[in-house]
């Protein structure tokens, strides 16, 4: 018999069982381990409530709500975050993800929430399934494409820049530079301090005022997305990029069952209009990533961010993913400022 409950600290070890047998497929098919702990993504994301389908002492299917706070249409909102929604195969059409669905449901409601949000990779369309049709709550919308850029790293010359880069601690001018830019996105994260834990913080002055700023994130101490299997092609393309990556001054990729290193740009600001700064930015993460002997510098866009424009010539690998937003209170003066702006989406917690 099927058990649901919330998940402790004790599951641990059962989670990240379930984690690594769910693996993605697709020309380069992934495994997202969570080792050595599931739960401190989790805690990255806000506070989150994990729900889990046991049988026989094993777990069988989970899903995750996290409250979050983000602004749309410039004001701040609480938002719930739905993520990690798995089921093992051979435990599949059973009903199971369908209760863990009504699980999260019962327990938004009761938390007398609005929106809820949760992205699934394009063309993977079981997910919408669950949440459809649900009685007294309203469908989920669609609220585009996020391309998720993988660009590989890359010793940049530093007389080539235009602009001086520099690391900075975090402070109320650095923070309030991040949330001006970020209150402009719909669902943008309202920062804190707590959100640059972990990271490392890059500013561009001019004039002595903040022009830019990056901040950067290694999440492999709590999640690492290991390469399951590539097709023939990709196989062909990394292992070119291997045989010349040292005369062209390009990161090693990854192969088979190994963990891909990636940096990711957690967060990027900029108030100039200047277009070279947005490839300055990028180009000196790749050099990080070159150095430290990361693959990857990756960054999550939504499909009508004007970062895209910027992005256009760097060698990368993209992956879509769907935004799907549902108001519960059917608020639909929210989700249309969500559809008419553009949305933001923090890919290094996903």
């Amino acid at each position: 018999m099927v058990r649901y409950r919330i998940a402790t600290d004790e599951d641990n070890v059962k989670l990240i069982q379930l984690t690594a047998s769910s693996a993605m497929a697709g020309d380069v098919g992934l495994r997202i381990d969570r080792s050595p702990n599931f739960f401190s993504l989790l805690k990255m994301r806000g506070d989150t409530r994990v729900f889990v389908a046991e049988e026989d002492d094993k777990i069988i299917g989970c899903i995750c709500v996290s409250y979050q706070k983000v602004y749309v249409g410039g004001e701040i909102f609480p938002l719930q975050y739905i993520g990690d929604f798995k089921v093992l195969e051979q435990h599949r059409n059973r009903g199971i993800g369908l209760q863990l669905c009504n699980e999260v449901a019962n327990y938004v409601i009761s938390q007398n929430a609005d929106l809820a949000f949760l992205n699934v990779s394009k063309g993977n369309a079981k997910p919408f399934s669950f949440f459809k049709n649900r009685p007294n709550v309203p469908d989920f919308d669609n609220i585009g494409i996020f391309k998720i850029y993988q660009i590989i790293g890359k010793r940049i010359k530093p007389n080539t820049n235009k602009y001086s880069i520099e690391e900075t601690t975090l402070n109320d001018e650095v923070l309030h530079f991040f949330n001006r830019h970020y209150c402009n996105y719909q669902l943008g994260t309202v920062l804190t301090e707590c959100n640059f834990d972990t990271t490392r913080v890059y500013i561009v002055r001019e004039d002595k005022k903040i022009i830019a700023a990056m901040s950067l994130i290694d999440t492999m101490a709590v999640k690492q997305n290991v390469i399951t299997a590539l097709s023939w092609k990709m196989k062909c393309v990394l292992r070119i990029i291997n045989i010349y990556s040292s005369i062209a001054g390009l990161s090693k990729m990854p192969m088979l069952n190994e963990p891909v290193k990636m940096l990711y740009v957690k967060y990027m600001a900029v108030s100039s209009t200047d277009s070279r700064l947005v490839k300055q930015l990028v180009n000196y993460a790749r050099n990080i990533a070159f150095e430290k002997s990361y693959s990857f510098v990756s960054i999550g866009l939504h499909e009508k961010d004007k970062f895209n424009d910027n992005l256009a010539g760097f060698p990368k690998l993209t992956f879509k993913s769907v935004g799907m937003l549902l108001s519960i209170k059917n608020t639909r003066e929210l989700i249309d400022k969500v559809k008419n702006g553009v949305p933001y989406e923090d890919y290094s917690l996903v």
